[in-house]
């Protein structure tokens, strides 16, 4: 009863104390509705503002009548604004203005300024959109160009760390490595609203790896219908008388209820690369040294499909489906040289392996709004099916000749469930979850010499094994709106790990189990609209990939294999950032990371035998610095520059490794792109990245650099877009390095045929406005069945 009584007297006297309003709709240049748009009305000191709905609807009760301006805001940028006249309740229907606007006050004009990077509590934002040079381009070259991210064909990174996590729309993708890079080059920048780094992820994520996320935010729906483009694309390469392809096509649907999202994808991809190991002894005259080449024809084919359907305003089914299927060819040829106290060999070897990978992910998701406040809860289900059966080939030759013949077969399952319930509380909103993972990995390694063309069971390097793994996840976090200036946030995750691997050839197993917290804390000051800072804390840890446990021996001639490691245990890592953004286009980050119990594969010689293995074996601490800048003070160029400088320090533990030497590095990019006609369709891009001398456990590596140039061209009002590069102008590109052990030093080379020439075409058709089905889901394990050693 006194409930009621309440409600009655707040309408009374909000009807009392707000006798007037004014309402309307915001509509864009097309004259469709323009959502999530703020409606602010001023008059002296007051201010009152609204939030358009996905009508374009809006409605703000004012105290009195009067003289009031008003002024539209869509994205952080101000594009209307005009002095209106409300008398009790009035209506004005408003469409957006394309410019900025500007306001003449005493002569001086002001601009409402484009918001290229913003510092939020927890993570920095490039809002694509802003960018012109980051249109008409697919999401990895958006990547490319994301502040603190480096992203190719191959690989993505932040600040020079390897095996980033790539989310759509704050859903982590269920790909990685090839797959993950094929998916995202369906994906147009056009497409993108902003590209979030999130380098200390709060609780809600995974504690896994310590290279932060990448989260891609899709433009929401503007209208219903659909869409489609086709691609198609090429590399040709210098002194190779071969090319690397891709095709693929996305549609989309957006229905008042259904949208639906699917996509192909086929190609071949060429690599060659050349390369030299060269281990020699500092204790004594030993050497070990070999020359390789290995040509990798990578074929793959695979497609997709999302759906998600409004049941009504509040419920919002879905579901995602993934498959990838590749069979590369990889052959290679060696030549060995050995020497030590009982003398000299030769040993040449070569191999010719052929593989086929069936990946499927599934996922379906329920949420359902539990208030008008914007709680919400969500529960997902996760899957994923990786099957793998090689046949490989192999020859060594000494004096004679010893042929052997590998077919490693093995079936990744891993299962998933979470829910997670976001809370609003006024100032305070609140996050908490709970997570259960299932990982089952079985590997069969079946070895077998060749004679007379016969294949015989090689028992003694035959192997099974099992490895079977769980996980239980809470956590709980809040986020405080302390006032207009100051943002807090803080976590709390619990993360408990049990497993087994069990090696059926040598009888033996290894069981693990562990439980650790896992903190993160935030705070961020936005003493106005020049300058953000942020401090940011978290705790990480990196678990091994499957095949890093599995310890039988992969041969890959008779003197060379590798093994895993059924001890291997997972590293942890302690992150601090202090963050600066000024005028939304300059971002400086220092940070601090320090790991311990990290791992990595060494290589060990035991007389005429060498082999990799890995082992936990140094810590590192790391003090460093990354700085953004865009430049876009003229109408024809822009220009992303981004610097990372470090300091790091090794420490082994392991008498088997000797840390590299401490010492400074750094790492930049440079893109700048030319627009060369005034509505900027035609651009000419010209850009570099460089690692300088750098080091990392007990390997030292020198520097690297690499150019490129090209056209960007959009036609037909951007539905045919046209990119043409020439990547690694100066054929510069290749690793080298040094790794150190007490007794030798190896020196490795490796390089591949990274300057090409190459060319995409993309046709998109029907409604640009639509998105289709734009939700992932979360499925942080699925990156560790790949990867490399």
């Amino acid at each position: 009863m006194n409930r009621k009584i309440i409600l009655l007297l707040s309408l009374v006297s909000s009807t009392y104390f707000f006798a007037q309003s004014i309402e309307g709709k915001v509509t864009d240049l097309q004259n469709k509705p323009a959502p999530e748009t703020e409606v602010l009305i001023t008059k002296a000191d007051t201010k009152f503002s609204a939030i358009t709905d996905e009508n374009g609807m809006f409605k703000i009760p004012l105290k009195e009548d009067g003289n009031y301006i008003l002024e539209i805001i869509r994205d952080g940028v101000k594009t209307n604004s005009e002095t209106i006249t409300v008398k009790g309740n009035s209506k004005k229907d408003i469409q957006l203005k394309e410019a900025p606007v500007e306001q003449k006050l005493e002569g001086v004009t002001l601009t409402a300024r484009k918001k290229l990077f913003e510092r939020k509590v927890d993570r920095l934002v490039f809002n694509v959109e802003n960018s012109v040079a980051s249109q008409g381009i697919d999401a990895v070259e958006a990547l490319a160009k994301t502040p603190m991210v480096r992203a190719t064909d191959d690989a993505i990174s932040i600040a020079g760390k390897s095996n980033v996590a790539v989310m759509i729309n704050d859903r982590l993708l269920n790909l990685n490595g090839q797959e993950l890079i094929n998916y995202l080059k369906t994906i147009r920048s056009d497409d993108i609203l902003k590209i979030e780094v999130i380098t200390t992820p709060p609780a809600k994520y995974e504690a896994e790896g310590k290279s932060g996320l990448i989260n891609i935010v899709l433009k929401k729906n503007s209208s219903l219908g659909w869409n489609g483009s086709i691609q198609t694309s090429g590399s040709s390469y210098w002194g190779r008388p071969t090319t690397s392809t891709r095709s693929g096509a996305t549609f989309n649907y957006q229905g008042e209820k259904l949208s639906i999202t699917s996509n192909l994808s086929i190609g071949d991809n060429y690599w060659e690369n050349r390369s030299y190991n060269y281990l020699t002894g500092t204790t004594d005259n030993n050497y070990w040294k070999t020359n390789s080449t290995n040509i990798n024809n990578y074929r793959y084919k695979g497609g997709g499909l999302k759906g998600e359907y409004k049941i009504n305003d509040k419920n919002l089914i879905g579901f995602n489906y993934n498959y990838s299927f590749s069979n590369p060819i990889e052959r290679g040829e060696s030549k060995a040289s050995i020497f030590d106290k009982d003398g000299y060999l030769d040993v040449a070897s070569n191999f010719n392996n052929r593989n086929r990978r069936n990946i499927h992910n599934a996922s379906a998701f329920y949420d359902v709004k539990i208030d008008s406040s914007g709680s919400k809860l969500s529960l997902t289900a996760n899957m994923m099916l990786n099957n793998s059966n090689a046949r490989n080939f192999y020859n060594t030759i000494t004096s004679d000749i010893v042929s052997t013949f590998a077919n490693p077969v093995s079936e990744y399952r891993i299962y998933s469930g979470q829910a997670d319930l976001e809370k609003n509380f006024g100032k305070i909103k609140t996050e908490a979850g709970l997570k259960y993972t299932k990982i089952k990995n079985d590997s069969e390694f079946n070895f077998f010499n060749i004679e007379n063309d016969q294949y015989i069971l090689n028992t003694k390097r035959t192997n099974t094994f099992f490895y079977n793994e769980q996980n239980y996840a809470a956590y709980a976090s809040a986020n405080f709106k302390i006032n207009d200036k100051w943002d807090a946030k803080a976590g709390l995750r619990y993360e408990y790990t049990s497993l087994e691997g069990i090696s059926m050839n040598d009888d033996s197993s290894a069981k693990i189990k562990y439980g650790k917290l896992f903190p993160t804390a935030y705070i961020s000051y936005k003493p106005n609209e020049n300058h953000a800072f942020s401090i940011n804390y978290s705790r990480r840890i990196s678990r091994p990939y499957f095949g890093n446990l599995n310890p039988f021996k992969f041969y890959v001639s008779e003197f060379e294999y590798s093994t895993g490691n059924p001890y291997l245990l997972p590293s942890f890592s302690d992150n601090m950032e202090f963050g600066y953004v000024l005028n939304n286009n300059f971002n400086v980050t220092l940070y601090y990371n320090k790991t311990k119990d990290d791992w990595d594969r060494i290589q060990v010689v035991e007389g005429k035998s060498k082999y990799s293995i890995v082992k936990n074996f140094f810590n590192e601490d790391q003090t460093g610095i990354n700085i953004s800048y865009n430049y876009n003070k003229l109408k024809w160029l822009e220009s992303n520059v981004f610097v990372n400088a470090f300091y790091s320090k090794t420490k082994s533990y392991d008498p088997t490794a000797i840390a590299a030497p401490k010492g400074y590095s750094a790492n930049f990019n440079v893109d700048n792109n030319f627009f060369l006609n005034k509505s900027k369709t035609l651009t000419l891009m010209l850009g570099l990245w460089s690692n300088l001398p750098n080091r990392d456990g007990n390997t030292y590596y020198f520097a690297n650099t690499s150019v490129y140039t090209g056209m960007k061209l959009n036609l037909m009002e951007k539905k045919l877009l046209i990119n043409l590069y020439v990547n690694d102008i100066l054929n510069t590109n290749r690793n080298k390095g040094i790794e150190y052990y007490p007794n030798y030093d190896v020196e490795y080379y490796s390089k591949g045929i990274t300057r090409n020439l190459y060319l995409s075409v993309t046709y998109k058709f029907g409604n640009n406005n639509v998105k289709g089905a734009t939700k992932e889901v979360k499925f942080e394990e699925s990156k560790r069945a790949g990867g490399g050693n």
